[in-house]
């Protein structure tokens, strides 16, 4: 049986195969999967039209698929993959020219269309342009270095615009990366696995890969607290790309041993592992971070490396117009409404990643079976723990009954009231009703907690219960701090309950929240400096100090330090956004899932005039300006 090729490929057109991998897949994740879905949401201004969108998309990429198996020839190739890019390039230029939903539905069909046709273009041509020898380098090589592309912070923080103008830019740079790719040596693999049942098995295993992806992506991204803690900072997306490029790399060497079995195992166990830590109700959902990314990087090669070896057009043709553009396009159908991957769903995924790599045979049984059962025991260990925290939070919702948080707080937003402007959208009282008991309070002397948990982090509720005056300068609150000592066998408190359960209610509406931040924007004038340096006083200098420096009575109390505005550059500030936008923002709804809290307290007049301080506070010139 052949599957090795002889011949060996020039330096120059092993480069030009892993820019041209590098730029497709910097393409399809920066562009098709992330700034489009963005472009659109506007548009679309519902889950269903955004499906729908998303449909056009992945038809138009299942028809680029086969029509580039369709019109394929090696002979061709150098200039059918110029065009194919080109064509991508234009896509995404017409995205940005579209007007109205009927304009932009034309641009999903095309987007697609361009990039399934490059995608199949290019993959069917590697094993004859570059060989099998040093393939999966190649491949893991180009697939790294899209990724950690993508996770620079000035790409990562550029606007869906922007983004989208990168992209075309790349696409079409990457035009003349067919140059240096003329075929040497045609050939196509004998081996079983490229075959009805062995493609099949693969096509199966990488559909439920692409699908997991595509739903904790997008949940992610969509998560204000989990988006903010895997990638919402400078030096976690750096660390990202290194990850990324460092294990699409080793998959790229595991490859050309012929480890593709053992690299898609290792993959779905880190990806399924992420999967599970991904729940805003957990405190060690940070844990994710890593874990995705390796998975990711692992899975992406082998996505790539497997038809490419194959060398048939028509078999990377099926792959990616069924694994990855119908995996993909299910996967963020399903998440638009989900703030996890369901359990349910990575179990049948498991099934169907451990039953295909048996069928293809190419790992003894009993180590495949071995590790599988251990990774079904970890995941289902985790939803285990899951169970647990729900038990603590009941425990929690007992400590908030019994402490008598019911007479000065409510759960319960009254429609069509000032209350949904500050504290979220209100509940059907036959929803509020359910809980046993219902928790409406007595009298409301503080803030509404309905959805305390997508306005105030697990941290700041703890250091509010145990000193609320410290963090919450005149509160009337009393202190709760004897809820925190120690238990005899060191476990948890009923502090520690009560914090879980605050963390709970509303944590679901993040999303929503996030949304309403982004819209906002303050109305009318500012105070004046004086009464804003009043305000910071008052309300910020517990954490930041006197002169904003970080130094503040709380600030060594906080698992990550306030930034010193003199000298600090802005954390939270993208590139090319309006920082006293930004900034008006950050103060009125808060960070999520950090201890910075909104102040909806304020009112409009008062939040804009502390971002002018802030500014003033973080350059000298905008404190010169206002005095």
């Amino acid at each position: 049986m052949t599957d090795s090729t002889e011949f060996k490929p020039e330096r120059s057109a092993l480069i030009a195969a892993v820019v041209a991998i590098a730029a497709t897949y910097f393409y399809f994740l920066i562009f098709a999967e992330f700034a489009f879905i963005e472009l659109l949401r506007p548009v679309a201004g519902s889950s269903t039209r955004l499906r729908f969108f998303m449909l056009l998309l992945g038809l138009g990429g299942v028809a680029g698929s086969l029509l580039a198996a369709w019109r394929f020839r090696l002979d061709r190739f150098q200039r059918t993959l110029a065009t194919a890019f080109r064509a991508c390039a234009a896509a995404a230029a017409f995205v940005l020219l579209a007007r109205g939903g009927f304009m932009l539905m034309l641009a999903a069909l095309s987007v697609g269309l361009a990039l399934g046709w490059l995608t199949v273009t290019l993959c069917a041509g590697l094993r004859s342009m570059v060989g099998t020898g040093q393939l999966g380098v190649v491949t893991g090589l180009g697939t790294g270095l899209a990724y950690a592309a993508c996770n620079l912070p000035w790409i990562f923080d550029a606007t869906p615009y922007a983004q989208t103008v990168i992209a075309a830019l790349v696409a079409g740079a990457a035009a003349l990366s067919g140059t240096w790719l003329q075929p040497q040596e045609p050939s196509v693999s004998q081996l079983p696995e490229y075959r009805p049942a062995g493609l099949m098995a693969w096509i199966a295993i990488l559909l439920a890969l692409v699908w997991m992806d595509s739903a904790a992506f997008y949940i992610i991204q969509h998560t204000p607290a989990l988006r903010s803690g895997t990638w919402g900072s400078t030096g976690s997306l750096l660390s990202n790309a290194v990850a990324h490029l460092s294990a699409a790399v080793l998959a790229g060497l595991a490859l050309d041993r012929r480890w593709s079995g053992r690299v898609t195992l290792a993959g779905f166990v880190l990806l399924a592992l992420a999967c599970v830590l991904l729940d805003t109700t957990r405190r060690g959902f940070l844990r994710a971070e890593t874990l995705y990314t390796a998975g990711v990087s692992l899975y992406s090669v082998v996505l790539l490396y497997v038809p490419a070896r194959g060398g048939r057009v028509w078999t990377t043709a099926l792959v990616f117009a069924i694994a990855g553009w119908v995996g993909s396009a299910l996967g963020i159908g399903m998440a638009q409404d989900l703030q996890r991957v369901p359990f349910a769903f990575l179990l049948a995924a498991g099934v169907v990643v451990v039953g295909g790599l048996l069928w293809r045979q190419r790992l003894n049984r009993l180590v495949l079976a071995a590790v599988a059962l251990a990774a079904l025991a970890g995941i289902g260990g985790s939803d285990a723990q899951a169970q647990a925290a729900d038990a603590v939070i009941a425990r929690g919702r007992d400590v908030y009954v019994s402490e008598g948080c019911i007479h000065c707080h409510s759960q319960y937003i009254r429609p069509g009231t000032l209350d949904e402007v500050r504290w979220g959208q209100a509940v059907p009282l036959a929803t509020a009703m359910q809980a046993s008991p219902p928790l409406f309070g007595n009298r409301r002397q503080g803030p509404d907690l309905s959805q305390v948990g997508a306005r105030r982090s697990p941290e700041w509720n703890r250091l509010h219960l145990i000193a609320p005056r410290t963090i919450s300068p005149g509160s009337r609150m009393p202190s709760y701090a004897h809820l925190f000592a120690a238990t005899e066998g060191g476990g948890e408190t009923r502090g520690d309950a009560l914090v879980a359960y605050l963390a709970s209610l509303g944590a679901e509406t993040m999303v929503t929240r996030y949304t309403q931040a982004q819209a906002w924007s303050p109305a009318g004038p500012a105070i004046a400096p004086d009464q804003a340096a009043g305000r910071f006083e008052q309300r910020c200098v517990s954490c930041h100090g006197v002169d904003g420096q970080g130094d503040g009575p709380v600030a060594r109390q906080l698992a990550v330090a306030p930034p010193d505005f003199s000298r600090d550059p802005w954390r939270y500030v993208p590139p090319g956004a309006d920082p006293a936008l930004t900034v008006a923002r950050i103060i009125r709804f808060g960070i999520p899932g950090s201890v910075m809290a909104g102040h909806d307290e304020l009112s409009d007049a008062e939040v804009a005039g502390l971002a002018r301080y802030v500014l003033a506070l973080h350059d000298r010139r905008v404190g010169l300006a206002l005095e």
